[in-house]
């Protein structure tokens, strides 16, 4: 059986095991279950040199199982989970990278029960796929609520990171870190903010949510090479529709942000990019598009007999992401 055919059959055979999870929730009462379905698309393109582009088109395909409120029934109240794969492909090769193709593939899991929340996180990228055991990332974690009301919520908890850590005690790679798991979120008239420690930290603030004009902002961490791997974005956005469904779904923004891009070649060669833009961005929330201007940045290249970083100088980039429903 050649790789056409089992390709075909293995997305086949996930086709029909979502529709008859789906199947499976119209049969018992709606009041019981909601099931939903939901592709998404993205492509990003940035220009790294006159003549070098970077080109990342990427699928996920999320599904999203959910117990209503009133329902009597005993199981998880929230089963979410995601499949992903993209691609990271560069307009030419550079003499030390020697690589134009990169992969990135991704799965999620929650389950949320009452008061407890699992999660599942394994991703792999490099070069080639399923290279080595340095390409994966794998995060298993639970956490429990401590706080729940209208205004705020928090989740405390914990679990195990299995990732290239870069540690090395007595000769031996320590491949496997526990980790704190921590979820906080508050929001008022004024502020709407939400931080989140899932093996790196990443923190969402909105100020004014309810108003026309709002600030947004976004500030995480790609790695510990501070400061380049500071991550942040902060935007004026325009919600232009004061009623209807669209009031908080459709947005004109205009922001700048710092972004980390990295890449393994090989199990001891790497590459990242560190840049800044300034932007403009249409959403509706199901299409979203940013474009505007990659300054120039730097190009960091480890390898195990060398590290050396030089600058770039960045044009034009552009953002478009689609998704569906169902």
């Amino acid at each position: 059986m050649n790789k056409s055919t089992i390709h075909k059959q293995t997305i086949f055979a996930i086709l029909i095991f979502l529709a008859s999870l789906n199947l499976s929730a119209q049969e018992k009462s709606q009041k019981e279950y909601k099931f939903n379905v939901i592709p998404q698309i993205d492509f990003g393109m940035l220009q790294l040199e006159n003549d070098t582009l970077l080109y990342s088109p990427s699928g996920t395909l999320m599904f999203k199982y959910q117990k209503e409120e009133e329902a009597e029934i005993n199981g998880p109240d929230v089963i979410a989970c995601s499949f992903s794969y993209g691609q990271d492909i560069f307009s030419k090769h550079d003499s030390e990278i020697n690589e134009k193709q990169f992969h990135k593939l991704g799965l999620f899991c929650k389950v949320v029960s009452d008061k407890n929340t699992f999660l599942l996180k394994i991703d792999d990228r490099g070069a080639k796929p399923f290279e080595s055991y340095k390409n994966f990332e794998g995060l298993f974690f639970y956490s429990r609520k401590i706080i729940d009301s209208n205004s705020t919520q928090l989740d405390i908890g914990g679990g195990l990171a299995a990732t290239d850590t870069g540690i090395v005690l007595g000769g031996l790679d320590i491949f496997i870190v526990p980790l704190p798991m921590i979820h906080f979120s508050y929001k008022n008239q004024f502020i709407d903010t939400e931080m989140e420690w899932i093996g790196i930290p990443d923190a969402f603030i909105t100020l004014f949510p309810q108003n026309m004009f709002r600030i947004r902002s976004y500030l995480a961490l790609a790695g510990f090479d501070l400061p380049k791997d500071i991550q942040g974005d902060i935007a004026l956005c325009c919600y232009p529709f004061k009623d209807g469904f669209l009031k908080d779904l459709a947005s004109v923004s205009l922001g700048a942000t710092h972004e980390v891009k990295k890449f393994r070649i090989n199990t001891e060669k790497s590459i990242k990019y560190d840049y800044f833009t300034a932007y403009g961005q249409l959403s509706i929330t199901a299409l979203t598009i940013r474009g505007g201007y990659a300054f120039g940045g730097t190009q960091t290249f480890r390898g195990p007999e060398c590290k050396y970083a030089k600058e770039y100088d960045g044009v034009f980039f552009l953002n478009v992401q689609a998704m569906y429903k169902f």
